[in-house]
């Protein structure tokens, strides 16, 4: 080596120096923290049991060096917090083993192999044996199973799985195809073909969340916590097409905020298309959602660049409805496979007009008692294991941040009624789609809703819910602290979904 490119070595050694020693000291307490919790959290769960130690080590040394690197920047954050988390959910959590899984995984492989559309005919609906192979180890961990052999292009006839996905667009399912694409291209084994499927179901996430973040201009704190919530990372971490939707719902949410947010007369006709854009890309993955593009109506007029743009917003609505119609006609010309017994979507409606007092009593019933579906944003494999008890802690934290973070910005009366109204219509829309599709007919409960299903609309709850104090008026240090705290709490209860996982299976 010569002595300039020594010197020019020791001039980058120099540079990080000073970054390594910041990030020590900022963050040293957090790692230490973070790794109590694990292990107390082991302790805890099951204290006469005794956990693999390579797993743990695993997760201490990767979550440390995550937690090394935080800075002030929550868009950085995310993108490090969700990755280099996600990939150890994505390797811990054992094979098939969340929900619905098994149908999503089928899917991926199908789109691997070029077919966009379910078709309807069992014997057009063609994968690779490969998927029987994976199923039969659905549970087995990373370190214990018969994985360990070629990939193959066989195909075999598989139908139900897929059936059960053709409500979703195979645009939701790039991701995951990319993972085993890449992995039958290097020839890899189905055991890592399969784990890099998940990966890249990660790192798109990720992605996603992260520019979300970068957008909003204000919430970062609060959009930070749902990104990397433990079961928004769980989700991303398995082939459910979620993690494609709800990074497409945080954008798009981020995208209003920071629409809400610019000046007079600036929204121009492009951001109008982007936004609905958006939308039915949202539709695609989760239907419900599709309702956000009724918050354009409740964009300040002044704000666009010309008063028919915003006329234009409700063509752009009546577009996307119909879009939203062409969807579910298409998709509901082949029924789910799965759909539980006595499930009529016709009877139930008539049911429901035949008695339209007693149907009003009883959703409005639902609408309150499902709320406690959300304790199980903290349940984990196919709803098998998770603890309710965090739950709680963690809606109370979440809930707390929500209505008593700073005021960033004043909403105007028109914007938080918008929010509001926006957000309990998608509460309505998801209760009612499982009541019709998913509930037999004179069944007085909702059936088969999941808390995961209602973590899309949280990040439009600060804008009408908000109360806390104006920002301007705390001083940097205190603003700093809750920053600190909103990144480094939801890390936590990271470590303890894991604890969990790892006390299940390992």
């Amino acid at each position: 080596m010569t002595n300039v490119n020594r010197d020019q070595l020791y001039k980058k050694v120099a540079l990080i120096k000073p970054f390594i020693k910041a990030c020590l000291k900022a963050n040293w307490k957090n790692v230490i923290i973070g790794a109590a919790i694990l292990i107390g959290s082991l302790f805890f769960l099951e204290p006469d049991t005794s956990v693999s130690m390579i797993p743990v080590l695993l997760i201490l040394a990767i979550g440390s060096l995550v937690i090394f690197f935080l800075g002030k920047n929550k868009a950085v954050n995310a993108l490090l917090v969700i990755i280099g988390f996600g990939c150890l959910m994505a390797v811990m959590t054992p094979i098939l083993d969340t929900p619905d899984e098994t149908a999503h995984f089928s899917r991926a492989m199908y789109l691997v192999q070029g077919d966009l559309k379910v078709q309807a005919e069992d014997s057009q609906l063609l994968i690779s044996q490969d998927y029987q192979i994976i199923k039969s180890e659905q549970g087995e961990t990373v370190v214990n199973n018969d994985l360990s052999v070629a990939d193959t292009s066989l195909k075999i006839v598989e139908s139900d799985g897929l059936k059960a996905t053709n409500a979703y667009s195979f645009i939701s399912y790039i991701p995951q195809a990319l993972g085993l694409g890449i992995g039958r291209f290097l020839n890899l084994t189905l055991l890592w073909s399969y784990y890099l499927g998940r990966i890249t179901n990660v790192i798109t996430y990720a992605l996603l969340a992260a520019i979300a973040i970068r957008l909003t201009p204000v919430y970062k704190n609060i959009f930070f916590m749902i990104a990397t919530m433990p079961m928004s990372v769980y989700l991303a971490a398995s082939y459910n097409q979620d993690a494609f939707g709800m990074g497409m719902i945080l954008l798009t949410i981020a995208l209003f905020l920071f629409l809400l947010n610019k000046k007079d007369q600036s929204i121009n006709f492009v951001a109008l298309i982007i936004f609905s854009a958006f939308c039915m890309l949202i539709t695609l993955s989760k239907f419900p959602y599709v309702l956000l593009v009724l918050l354009l109506p409740f964009i300040p007029a002044k704000k666009f660049k010309k008063p028919q743009y915003y006329a234009l917003s409700y063509l752009m609505i009546l577009l996307t409805a119909a879009f939203a119609v062409v969807w579910m006609k298409s998709y509901s010309s082949i029924p789910h496979p799965f759909v539980p017994e006595g499930v009529n979507m016709g009877k139930q409606i008539e049911q429901m007009l035949n008695d339209p007092i007693f149907a009003i009593r009883n959703f409005g019933g639902n609408m309150i008692s499902q709320l406690t579906t959300l304790l199980m944003l903290f349940t984990f494999g196919w709803l098998t294991y998770g603890s309710n008890a965090a739950a709680i802690v963690y809606l109370i934290f979440l809930g707390s941040m929500i209505l008593m973070s700073p005021q960033e910005r004043v909403f105007t009366k028109l914007e938080k009624w918008g929010s509001g109204l926006v957000s309990l219509g998608i509460y309505t829309a998801i209760l009612l789609s499982m009541y019709l599709t998913w509930t037999a007919v004179g069944e007085t409960e909702i059936s088969g809703l999941q808390g995961r299903y209602f973590i899309g609309m949280l990040p439009l709850l600060p804008v009408f819910l908000n109360i806390g104090p104006p920002l301007k008026k705390l001083d940097t240090a205190y603003q700093e602290k809750i920053g600190r705290l909103t990144t480094q709490v939801p890390i936590l209860f990271i470590y303890f979904s894991l604890a969990l996982t790892l006390v299940t299976y390992y």
